[in-house]
């Protein structure tokens, strides 16, 4: 079931990635779980620390109660067609009128959240009817307010370290099946871990090898003051997405036990 979520909800970024061409965007997807129902995040990565993000510093969030939805709360595939106009509508009226930057959507029971950011809010509310008023089926409120923090984009959209690791781990096992690897062959996987003291190294060294990785590499990286001391780690694993990602987990997980900072995987392409 999750994995036709994510599915559902990545098949929308090629068109998201249309609109934030004009700024720049770097958008994806990821869901979470939260009281064993999903939330639906869409989000453009690098609007936090773009110029744009100075200098649009007012949030308009408008939520939309979505009319038909299944027991988990996310909308039903039919009704995706109209969510996705309705958006393109706002995304482009507001940029249009109010030069408002689209940060993302927030979907979850019943509800999505679309979030503009932009410094100005001269009759926001009646651009947001403009678009809504073609579709008289949905019920919706806006609100604006100051947020030079970006505190909405930052704690509502932005996803986790976890998750941001989700995300990488994912674009990397796209990146081989784009490059025609089938994914089902395991092959030597490489991965890069830093470390504040050499002390910390070694302990998160011997914890892995009782896993079966083996040390490629130990080094000192010159004038790196935070993570100094990196490992290069290996071990035969399959790369499809659940199988390498539960890995990539582990071993982010382990970094952080031990002070240290996992820096990704990289493999060859098998076809």
């Amino acid at each position: 079931m999750m994995k036709k979520i994510v599915l559902l909800f990545l098949s929308c970024i090629l068109l998201l990635q249309m609109n934030a061409q004009q700024y720049k965007g770097n958008w994806d997807a990821y869901v979470i779980q939260m009281n064993r129902k999903p939330i639906s995040v869409v989000v453009d990565l690098d609007f936090g620390t773009s110029p744009q993000a100075k200098e649009n510093q007012n949030v308009i969030i408008v939520q939309l109660n979505v009319n038909h939805v299944q027991a988990d709360g996310m909308p039903v595939r039919n009704e995706i067609k109209t969510l996705d106009s309705i958006e393109n509508g706002l995304v482009s009226n507001l940029k249009n009128a109010l030069n408002a930057l689209y940060t993302g959507r927030y979907t979850q029971d019943g509800k999505r959240d679309f979030y503009f950011y932009t410094n100005d809010t001269s009759h926001y509310e009646q651009h947001i009817k403009s678009v809504l008023q073609n579709f008289p089926s949905y019920t919706w409120t806006v609100s604006a307010s100051r947020d030079a923090e970006l505190s909405n984009y930052l704690n509502v959209l932005y996803p986790t370290q976890k998750e941001m690791e989700h995300i990488q781990n994912r674009r990397v096992v796209d990146d081989l099946r784009q490059k025609g690897d089938a994914l089902t062959a395991a092959r030597k996987v490489d991965h890069f871990i830093f470390f504040k003291t050499e002390t910390d190294r070694k302990k998160f060294a011997r914890a892995v090898q009782d896993s079966g990785f083996v040390v490629e590499n130990a080094g000192k990286e010159m004038g790196v003051k935070e993570r100094p001391y990196s490992l290069q780690i290996s071990r035969t694993d399959k790369v499809d997405y659940n199988s390498i990602d539960k890995v990539s987990i582990y071993l982010w997980e382990l970094a952080m036990h031990h002070f240290g900072k996992y820096d990704g995987w990289e493999t060859f392409v098998v076809k």
